[in-house]
């Protein structure tokens, strides 16, 4: 594991400029998008790991996807969904035409969206969740942000991830303006699986910021410490995870949009009538230590939701810090209707 860290380690600023910078070739360049036939009949979608990607676990073993194509004029159509770790992959296949629509973490969306003004357009379809990101630490005298020393490592799932904004925007509530890029020579990208072992194990990190069922996990090692919540950083409630895709494929394929997100919204609603049932299910689909009652509980303590949270702030403090050009007016336009007719913030 410490060999696999070593490899991640990242320089967060330089590593989210390529990042951007990649997006912003595939706009600049004027390449013609992948050609699409209207109303498609396979749709590719990516989503990833942890339970705040659970309504489409659901909603894919319940078949909600075909249900809701068929009542939506789109009988035939079939889901093809595939599991990845981080917004990188996702945006290579969106852009590349490999896949349809891809799970995207809060931040992540928006500097796709910005990038991608007047070219692909990406913009989001749905959320999946509030989220429950959490900072723990392995090391009990870490009990704040301001305790964290220039040797400690923080693992992070992606440069554009929420959680490693998060950690700038607690920098700077901490140290002040100017600095939100303190801790970036200190990240560590790494899958929440990997950085969930690392923690616990103490080989490679100090610190972590994590996601259910994950948080389940390091809370029952009893070897991990809460050093503090999302929520205390933003706010207020703020999305994990979004759906998302291309403005053409919007387009193309309206009928599709409409049955995915109902799809959702059925595979939500059975999740808080039955998060048992729910636990379940994402049980059978991903590989955990959490025994049933542990899963359930990590169900319970989330809200799911397919309205969009926090956007407007998170874009906000990524205009601030130049890591994108220009925040949206508002956060609906960085959304496909129905969504953006809703109550989202």
């Amino acid at each position: 594991m410490a060999k696999l860290v070593e490899e991640f380690m990242i320089n967060l600023t330089r590593r989210q400029s390529l990042a951007f910078a990649g997006i912003g070739l595939f706009a600049a360049s004027g390449a013609p998008l992948i050609a699409r036939s209207q109303e498609k009949k396979t749709i590719k979608v990516a989503t990833q790991y942890g339970t705040s990607h659970l309504a489409t676990t659901v909603a894919e073993k319940l078949s909600l996807f075909h249900k809701h194509a068929e009542t939506n004029g789109s009988a035939g159509t079939e889901f093809q969904i595939q599991r990845v770790s981080g917004s990188t992959v996702i945006n290579d296949g969106i852009f590349s035409g490999s896949l349809d629509i891809g799970a995207y973490g809060s931040t992540a969306l928006i500097a796709a969206w910005a990038k991608t003004k007047g070219s692909y357009d990406l913009k989001g379809i749905a959320a999946c969740n509030e989220a429950v990101l959490t900072l723990y630490t392995n090391d009990p005298s870490i009990k704040s942000i301001r305790d964290i020393k220039p040797t400690d490592r923080i693992a992070v799932t992606g440069t554009t991830s929420p959680q490693a904004i998060m950690l700038q925007m607690a920098a700077e509530k901490e140290f002040g303006k100017g600095e939100a890029k303190r801790f970036d020579k200190q990240m560590v990208q790494l899958p929440h699986p990997d950085a969930t072992t690392a923690l616990i194990s103490g080989n490679g990190v100090t610190l972590y910021f994590a996601a259910p069922p994950f948080i389940s996990t390091l809370e029952a090692s009893k070897k991990c410490f809460k050093v503090v919540g999302g929520e205390e950083i933003i706010g207020g409630p703020y999305s994990g995870a979004l759906y998302a895709s291309t403005q053409k494929f919007a387009d193309a394929n309206p009928k599709v949009l409409t049955a995915f997100v109902g799809a959702l919204k059925e595979a939500m609603d059975l999740i808080q009538g039955d998060p048992g049932k729910a636990a379940e299910i994402y049980l059978a689909a991903e590989k955990t230590n959490l025994s049933p009652a542990q899963v359930e509980e990590a169900i319970r303590g989330q809200v799911f939701t397919i309205e969009p949270r926090g956007m407007q702030s998170f874009a906000n403090f990524l205009a601030g810090t130049g890591a994108i050009k220009q925040a949206p007016a508002s956060w609906r336009d960085m959304f496909f209707e129905p969504i953006s007719k809703g109550n989202g913030s």
